[in-house]
């Protein structure tokens, strides 16, 4: 099987086997070059969210604390108080957590961050963990949260976890998009959000929409940054594959020929863009244009090659990920065609 992925470090971008959505940047280049597709398609496998989300919540919460905890909150007794750090830390060694203890942890942190002015920041934190651990429903309602405290000034509690809360937030993306200023990266892990959450239901029609619109628009408004319209491509091609149809059923999209071209217009203005490249390789290849991926894995192979001689590629080519997995793929290639001779 060939093997889809521009693996990278932590700003990386992963396509894997087309089963995910995270961030990357292939040769570990620096900030102004293009990281972070995070729409990379890594296969991930959690086989407790439960447990990760009480684990992720009371690491944020212990994390807070330590940072706030010189400050006075002015309350009189432990009734009316916060939690200490030592109540936290029991909370989360009580692995026999209820439903109902994980929504007043929720509450909790709610109630800490409001005493200060962080709230926006801390909700950002949280919805960052629960990426990490794949929980994508979750991520974006605290993302969701960050947008309305950052741009709207309220501390807006929501707690437990409800999963069906991305219709009624749809209008309030429209009035966020007005607002000025925005921040860009809040903005865009939402949108990245949004779009893990609609692959893992089979490219649900709306949470997949919101993406679309979110990455539009950032789009638009920097249109000299090549990830936004990356992550077009990505989701317009995988959404429309019947290798990422659900359960056996396919999403009912058509839209890739418009992710190739948007591909080839990165490529066009941005000639050394590995990540593209390698996207475009794999869409290929996927396509049954084997010959055509081959070609495009060749260009990618002397692109990342050319990098390094100018000593852009962080370990060598012997330890790049994406450069070793360019030789796997074509190696694969050349074995399938040496097969059906």
């Amino acid at each position: 099987m060939i093997q889809n992925s521009v693996v990278v470090s932590s700003g990386e971008f992963g396509i894997t086997n087309a089963k995910a959505i995270i961030c990357c940047d292939p040769l570990g280049a620096n900030a102004s070059s293009f990281h972070s597709p995070r729409f990379s398609y890594t296969q991930f496998m959690f086989s407790s969210v439960f447990w990760k989300r009480i684990l992720v919540l009371a690491f944020v919460a212990i994390v807070f604390i330590s940072c706030e905890r010189s400050k006075n909150f002015g309350f009189q007794n432990r009734g009316d108080r916060p939690p200490t750090v030592e109540d936290l830390e029991t909370w989360k060694e009580r692995l026999a957590m209820e439903e109902a203890e994980i929504i007043e942890l929720e509450k909790k942190i709610s109630s800490m961050a409001q005493k200060t002015r962080s709230a926006g920041a801390l909700s950002w934190k949280i919805a960052q963990g629960y990426m990490k651990i794949g929980d994508y429903d979750m991520g974006v309602k605290f993302y969701n949260r960050a947008l309305k405290e950052n741009n709207e000034g309220k501390k807006v509690e929501i707690v437990g976890a409800e999963l069906h809360f991305f219709e009624p937030a749809i209008p309030y993306f429209e009035k966020a998009l007005l607002l000025k200023p925005i921040d860009q990266q809040l903005l865009f892990e939402t949108a990245l959000a949004y779009a893990n959450a609609s692959k893992d239901r089979g490219w649900e029609t709306t949470r997949r929409r919101i993406a679309i619109d979110l990455f539009t628009h950032l789009a638009i408004q920097d249109p000299r940054d090549s990830r936004f319209p990356f992550q077009l491509a990505l989701i317009y091609f995988d959404s429309s594959m019947p290798d990422s149809s659900w359960e056996g059923v396919s999403a009912g999209f058509h839209d890739q020929d418009k992710a190739v071209v948007i591909l080839d217009d990165i490529i066009k203005k941005e000639s050394k863009n590995v990540p593209a490249r390698f996207a475009k390789a794999n869409f290929l290849y996927r396509l049954g244009k084997t010959e055509d991926s081959k070609e495009e894995y060749l260009k990618v192979k002397k692109t990342i090659e050319e990098l390094n001689d100018a000593g852009l590629v962080r370990g060598g080519l012997e330890k790049n990920d994406s450069y070793q997995n360019v030789l796997q793929n074509l190696k694969k290639i050349e074995e399938s065609s040496s097969k059906s001779e």
